[in-house]
């Protein structure tokens, strides 16, 4: 292992793997990097690229904006699935067509496919083994009964790529999700491939497809991989501990040959198992001639800050770049709404308080001014169980829509929006979701606190939908307010001030604060396997000058070690 600072240079024709911890300069020393590369390469010419992977887009367009215009021409910078959807999947996935039952004409990129109810039921009509679909899960049952029905559309919508252990890729659900239906999953899960297939031949691929495709591709076409590091002698790729392990095997793959590979990332921030990544696939991560290099300096935060981010992990013992010193952080008890206020009370009205938030339903509460206390975060699950197909999903994107157009997301509010006007051209189609958007935000006063009934009624004066008959989604509809459903949503690329820790990763913040419904991160650290405390630790190390942190409650016990260990101002919320 080599130690070196943010401003070091290393030998730019050998493959590398960088270790660094949070705020360590890991995207000033890339863009140096890079810039050596492109001052120093004689591999590069007018035509060959380096490509430089990161994890989100928020990430994708800070590096861009660091590199400056003069090195666009030389430098693809993107996520992995932008680039394996331009080089790889787009020119040549008609070459596996015919084998997937893929409608490649009609792919026009990828994007988030939630299941749809006519496509289960056909899938588990048709399926091989239905006839082992027995009391109480038949197929009617698992369709019709909403518990069966949610477990089994969280199990669907958990699909992901994956290695077997004869390191063959194959298609699987998460488990976890569906462990009332675990005799269901091991009938179901023979044949996956079979409902992938009711997509795609419908043109619509989705983001693990991207990863599935792109493997398959250039394992039975190498020629693609000589294409790739002809166009590519250079292939970086930032915060790799996010990478999972179809990802990294791509990588190795192109490494193989004339291709100089080097990832950077930091296995303790690695908080997407989710997606299949995991921090043991960086640690284990080889090559042929790699150099291992370590960076220890934290250029980002203040003094105290950083001895908080000493005291919770142990492997890395961060340096004071900046060295400035602020004021100690505050733990709060209280809710998040109150200790947001505190703050503004305690520094003014103008100061930038960037929150993060562990769920999507917490920073949804925060971005509607609402206190979180009492919501059901699963009450999305609750509406698309019960109402019609048809309707839930104008509802559900009418809504998603308005929320986006509210935050200034305006690409995502009438991307979404304009899905309830297809069968209108493309231009009636943004016409008509801009009058639609402009009409809610005016009369969104009127229907924000009271019951979706209402929302449906305006709704339904320009989008054609189901009437009701008496019973349990009528009852939901009249019971439930439109700002309880709002709360639900997942926003994308999300850069409102009110954000998920995860959707704040490659990002920092003059000051943050932390709202958490435990703080084990403190009173019991081990982040090395707690991936949940890694979460939090992120979250923490997002803070460039200033750290707040609110929980909820806090025990007698828990607070005495928490002041004999950190330098914390406690402060208690009315």
């Amino acid at each position: 292992m080599i130690f070196i600072s943010s401003g070091d240079t290393i030998e730019i024709e050998q493959h590398f793997k960088v270790t660094a911890g949070p705020g360590a300069g890991k995207t000033h020393w890339l863009i140096k990097h890079i810039n050596n590369v492109l001052k120093n390469s004689n591999r590069l010419g007018k035509t060959r690229k380096i490509a430089c992977i990161t994890y989100t887009n928020v990430a994708v367009d800070t590096i861009l904006n660091r590199l400056g215009s003069q090195s666009i021409n030389q430098v693809e910078v993107s996520t992995i699935h932008s680039f394996l959807y331009s080089h790889v999947v787009k020119p040549y996935i008609s070459h596996i067509a015919d084998l997937f039952d893929i409608a490649f004409q009609q792919i026009k990129g990828h994007e988030n496919i939630e299941p749809k109810y006519s496509k289960v039921e056909f899938w588990l009509e048709s399926h091989s083994k239905a006839q082992e679909l027995k009391h109480p899960y038949t197929v009617k049952q698992l369709l019709k009964l909403p518990d069966n029905k949610d477990v089994l559309f969280n199990w669907l919508s958990s699909l992901k790529s994956s290695f077997n252990a004869d390191q063959k890729l194959y298609i699987k659900g998460d488990k976890s999700v569906a462990r009332q239906l675990s005799k269901v999953v091991r009938i179901l899960e023979t044949d996956i491939l079979s409902y992938k297939k009711l997509y795609w031949q419908d043109g619509k691929i989705d983001h693990d497809d991207v990863l599935y495709f792109s493997y398959e591709l250039i394992t039975r076409y190498p020629f693609i991989l000589k294409v790739l590091r002809a166009k590519f002698p250079y292939f970086f790729i930032d915060e790799f501990q996010d990478t999972n392990p179809i990802q990294a095997k791509i990588v190795s793959l192109l490494a193989k040959e004339e291709t100089i590979v080097g990832v950077i990332g930091d296995p303790i921030q690695s908080i997407y198992s989710f997606q299949g990544a995991s921090l043991e696939d960086f640690l284990k991560f080889k090559l042929d001639n790699l150099n291992e290099y370590t960076i220890t300096e934290n250029r980002r935060s203040s003094n105290r800050i950083i001895d908080l981010l000493n005291e919770i992990r142990t492997d890395i013992v961060q340096t004071k770049y900046r060295n400035i010193e602020h004021d100690e952080p505050i733990l709060f008890i209280g809710s998040g709404l109150d200790a947001y206020k505190k703050i503004k009370e305690i520094y003014g009205n103008d100061m930038f308080i960037q929150t993060l938030a562990r769920d999507n339903t917490t920073s949804n509460a925060m971005k509607l001014d609402i206190d979180n206390s009492n919501l059901n975060n699963k009450l999305l699950i609750k509406f698309s169980s019960i109402d019609n197909p048809k309707r839930f999903n104008i509802i559900k994107s009418s809504i998603e829509a308005l929320e986006f157009a509210k935050h200034n997301d305006y690409k995502n509010a009438l991307k979404i929006m304009s899905n309830n006007f297809s069968n209108n051209s493309d231009k009636e189609q943004i016409e008509k979701s801009i009058l639609f958007l402009q009409k809610m935000i005016k009369n969104q006063g009127a229907f924000f606190n009271e019951p979706l009934m209402l929302f449906y009624q305006l709704v339904k004066e320009d989008i054609t939908m189901p009437g009701f008959r008496k019973g349990a989604i009528q009852d939901f509809y009249n019971t439930y307010s439109y700002k309880e459903i709002a709360v639900c949503i997942n926003y994308r690329d999300d850069i409102s001030r009110h954000r998920t820790i995860h959707k704040s990763k490659g990002d920092e913040f003059q000051n943050v604060l932390l709202l958490t419904d435990n703080i084990e991160f403190l009173t019991k650290p081990n982040i090395a396997e707690d991936e949940e405390q890694r979460v939090y630790y992120v979250g923490i190390s997002r803070a460039m000058d200033r750290l707040f942190i609110v929980t909820p409650k806090l025990l007698k016990a828990n607070r005495k070690m928490i002041e004999s260990k950190y330098n914390f101002r406690i402060i208690e919320l009315e």
